[in-house]
């Protein structure tokens, strides 16, 4: 026991904890992702493709994964790579649900010929980067689309509306609404990209609404994740889904 009178202990030193290292490294993920892409001339089959690993992108996407996660931990979602969450709710669970939305999207896109439509909006033969090119540029599309439709659209709207305007009133059902709301976010990107030119070059079919629809699902499955489980796991889901559609699905 200290002296009476003496001064108060030093705070203990900061430490970098798991989830700091799996936030920081996947930050890192994205600049390695340039820096690969530089390194090898990734043959890109549209303009927008090629944008995305702009510096200027990536310096985007670094910026939403520090904010998404800032926001996430004020709203109290799990961290990273909270200790109390166990890999089968933060790895294997995402991953079978993953697989099994993926599974769907590559049936269905077949069907529809969604990926072949979307080639003619952007005026290429095929938006499909040969292999082994896809994987860099389809694990690069996957964790931005993840940290900006999931991580920071989601984390900033229950912030927004949940905390600075409601002061946490009425939480789970501000989240579902959001939820519900934010996860329409990307298929409408999807079907009104260049003024609705993917509705002009084909009317809606029920296969092609499937589509968008499995979309919005995963998109959905995937704030329900982060809210659960934390973003490692809505990230897991959502390579899974990517890997097993434009990757795994191509050859």
């Amino acid at each position: 026991m200290s002296a009476a009178g003496s001064p108060p202990p030093p705070p203990p030193a900061w430490k970098m904890t798991a989830s700091h290292k799996v936030l920081w490294g996947l930050a890192m993920s994205l600049v390695a992702a340039k820096i690969i892409e530089l390194l090898v001339h990734v043959p890109f089959r549209s303009a927008s493709q090629q944008a995305l690993f702009s510096w200027k992108s990536v310096a985007f996407f670094v910026t939403l994964t520090l904010l998404g996660a800032a926001f996430a931990h004020i709203v109290g979602f799990p961290a990273m790579w909270e200790k109390k969450i166990g890999n089968r709710q933060r790895v294997w669970l995402p991953l079978l649900l993953g697989i099994v939305l993926g599974i769907g999207l590559l049936a269905v896109d077949r069907v529809s010929g969604f990926s072949h439509l979307m080639a003619v909006v952007n005026g290429q033969p095929s938006l499909g980067v040969p292999f082994p090119y896809s994987l860099l540029v389809q694990l690069f599309v996957a964790l931005c689309s993840a940290v900006l439709y999931n991580l920071f659209a989601i984390s900033f709207t229950v912030w927004f509306f949940g905390t600075l305007l409601l002061s946490r009133h009425w939480p789970s059902q501000v989240f579902w609404a959001l939820a519900i709301l934010v996860s329409s976010w990307e298929p409408l990107t999807m079907a009104t990209q260049k003024q609705w030119a993917l509705v002009r070059v084909a009317p809606p079919t029920a296969a092609l609404v499937g589509l968008l629809v499995l979309v919005y699902v995963m998109d959905l499955a995937g704030a329900v994740l982060l809210r659960r489980f934390g973003f490692v796991a809505a990230l897991v889901m959502r390579v899974s889904a990517i890997v097993v559609w434009h990757i795994i699905g191509r050859f």
